[in-house]
């Protein structure tokens, strides 16, 4: 099982799904850099609903080592893959397609909320997917036709 470093979107998304904690259970430890967390603790001060990610036994809030310019990405992206290429062991956790490629072109194995659903299926933590993607969409999250049938091609669930 491989540890992970994730950006605030799947973190936001896992919780509105009531599936948070897949998290530990397909990554064991989750770290989250320092400005995916400032984020999610403005959110919650504006009332939104985000995950509490303070005493979580299996997920570190770290500052990024190193900072590396990468057009066009947040603060929270640029941390993640920044300590995701400090840590060569861990795969990163986004859904911004931007962000994702960035991890492309440096080697970093990526992930993104659906492929966390999919991992969870796949090791017994999740009974189907098709219904986990179908509540993702009514939350808003963009998801392509060929990414939802690709996620659900292994299971026969399509």
């Amino acid at each position: 099982m491989a540890n992970a470093v994730s950006n605030t979107s799947p973190l936001i998304y896992l919780h509105r799904l009531g599936r948070f904690q897949l998290l530990p259970q397909v990554f064991g430890r989750v770290i989250v850099p320092t400005q995916a967390s400032q984020k999610l603790d403005r959110g919650r001060a504006l009332g939104r609903d985000v995950p509490q990610l303070a005493n979580l036994p299996w997920l570190e809030i770290r500052a990024a080592v190193t900072a590396h310019d990468y057009p066009d990405l947040g603060a929270g992206e640029t941390g993640a893959l920044d300590l995701a290429r400090a840590l060569p062991d861990y795969v990163v956790i986004l859904d911004d397609g931007a962000a994702r490629k960035w991890a492309t072109r440096l080697g970093i194995p990526c992930v993104g909320t659906v492929g966390v659903l999919v991992q969870a299926k796949r090791l017994g933590h999740l009974a189907r997917v098709t219904p986990e993607l179908d509540r993702l969409a009514r939350l808003g999250f963009r998801m392509s036709p060929a990414l939802r049938e690709r996620a659900l091609a292994d299971y026969s669930e399509s």
